[in-house]
C-alpha cells in the first residue's frame, strides 16, 4: 500500500513520521560532497589545475536560514478484520549541508512496538514503524513535528576555479549512471550535447550552455513524467522532466548530476571539484525564475537523487514515497498528511 508523491504541476506532496525517541532525529550529518581523492585531475585538466594550486577556492555559501515548524502525522484505520504485523517506512528531512532538522515533540501510541529510522544511499532517511496488531474499526494516529532550517544557497565567487572531476571520484561516481526515468543512452541526445557545449570555454560556461539548452527548448506540460529520451525528442516536459533531462544531459557529458526534492517542487545539482580534488554541488532551478548556481528561496530538503534501492521495492526508486503493509485478510486505510504550523 504505497503513496504516489510526484506531481508534475509542481504540487510535490510528502509526509514523514518520526521516533519516539527524540535524540534520534540528532543524527550526523548526511554524506558531505566533501571528499577528497588523491588524483584530483586528469591529464586534460591538468595544466589548468597546476595555475589553481596556489589558489583559496570558496564554493557555494550559505545565508538568510529559514526555520519551519513541520508536523507530519500518519492515521491508520482498521478494517473489518484484524491485520497484524504492520510494517511503516516513511522518508523524513535529514541533514544537508544547507538545512538542519530537529525533533520538537512526538505523539507515538503505546502499542508501537518498534520505532526506529534507517539510511539509504545517497543520504535518504527513513523511519519504520512496526505495529504488532491492529483490531477492528481500530484508529491509531502517529505524529511527529519537526524544527527544520533551510538555507538560502548563494553562487560561489569565481565559478571558473572548478574543473571535471574524474569518472571514479566516490563523490560523484553514483550520479554518472542512467536510473529511474532518466536515461542519455541515445545517439541524437549525445550528439546534442557535444554541439551545445562546443563554442562554450570553461566546464562552468558548458554546463551553463546545457541548462540553457533545457530551459529554451522544452516546452512546459502537465503531462506526467516521462523518461528523458522522449522528453528530448518531443521537446515536451513538467518541471520534473526538464530537471531530469538537464541531469541526463549533465551525465552525457561526464558531470555528476542529480535531482534534488524538495518541498513543492525539485531542482537540479551538479559535481565539480576545486584545485584541491574536493567535491563542490551546485544548484539550478531548471524551470520558473532562472537560478544557475544558486538557489535563493529555501525549501525543505526532502531527498537528493534520483535512483535509490529500498528493501521493501523490486526496482530502484526515483523518488522514496511512503510504504504500508500488513499481514490479514482486512487491509487497513493509511492516511499521511503534513501541516506547516504557525509560531
Amino acid at each position: 500500500m504505497g503513496i504516489t508523491m510526484r506531481r508534475c504541476n509542481n504540487k510535490l506532496f510528502i509526509s514523514s513520521i518520526g521516533t519516539a525517541i527524540s535524540a534520534l532525529l540528532f543524527w550526523p550529518p548526511s554524506i558531505q560532497a566533501t571528499a577528497a581523492f588523491h588524483s584530483p585531475v586528469n591529464s586534460q585538466n591538468s595544466s589548468e589545475f597546476k595555475a589553481l594550486q596556489e589558489t583559496e577556492i570558496e564554493g557555494v555559501t550559505f545565508s538568510n536560514p529559514v526555520t519551519t515548524k513541520w508536523k507530519v502525522t500518519a492515521k491508520i484505520r482498521g478494517g473489518s478484520g484484524p491485520a497484524m504485523n504492520m510494517l511503516l517506512t516513511i522518508p523524513v528531512p535529514t541533514e544537508w549541508p544547507e538545512q538542519s532538522v530537529a525533533v520538537a515533540e512526538d505523539d507515538i501510541p503505546a502499542n508501537i512496538a518498534n520505532v526506529g529510522y534507517r539510511d539509504l544511499e545517497g543520504g535518504v532517511k527513513q523511519i519504520v514503524a512496526k505495529i504488532p496488531q491492529i483490531r477492528p474499526r481500530e484508529e491509531i494516529t502517529i505524529s511527529m513535528t519537526f524544527l527544520v532550517s533551510t538555507n538560502q544557497i548563494n553562487a560561489p565567487r569565481d565559478p571558473s576555479l572548478f574543473i571535471r572531476p574524474k569518472t571514479s571520484q566516490r563523490d560523484g561516481k553514483p550520479y554518472l549512471g542512467i536510473g529511474p526515468q532518466i536515461n542519455f543512452r541515445d545517439t541524437k541526445l549525445k550528439k546534442e550535447v557535444k554541439s551545445i557545449v562546443a563554442e562554450r570555454e570553461g566546464i562552468w560556461s558548458e554546463i551553463e550552455a546545457i541548462y540553457d539548452w533545457v530551459r529554451d527548448n522544452i516546452e512546459d506540460t502537465s503531462d506526467p513524467p516521462r523518461d528523458t529520451i522522449k522528453v528530448f525528442r518531443d521537446r515536451l516536459g513538467c518541471n520534473e522532466d526538464k530537471v531530469g533531462l538537464f541531469v541526463a544531459m549533465c551525465r552525457a557529458h561526464k558531470i555528476p548530476a542529480r535531482m534534488v526534492w524538495v518541498q513543492g517542487t525539485q531542482y537540479a545539482e551538479f559535481m565539480l571539484v576545486d584545485s584541491e580534488g574536493k567535491a563542490h554541488w551546485f544548484p539550478c532551478s531548471v524551470g520558473g525564475v532562472r537560478e544557475f548556481g544558486s538557489y535563493s528561496e529555501p525549501r525543505i530538503v526532502l531527498q537528493k537523487g534520483d535512483s535509490i534501492k529500498v528493501p521493501e521495492k523490486e526496482s530502484r526508486q526515483k523518488f522514496v514515497g511512503e510504504f504500508a503493509t500488513c499481514q490479514g485478510k482486512s487491509k487497513p486505510s493509511v492516511t499521511f498528511q503534513r501541516a506547516l504550523l504557525e509560531d
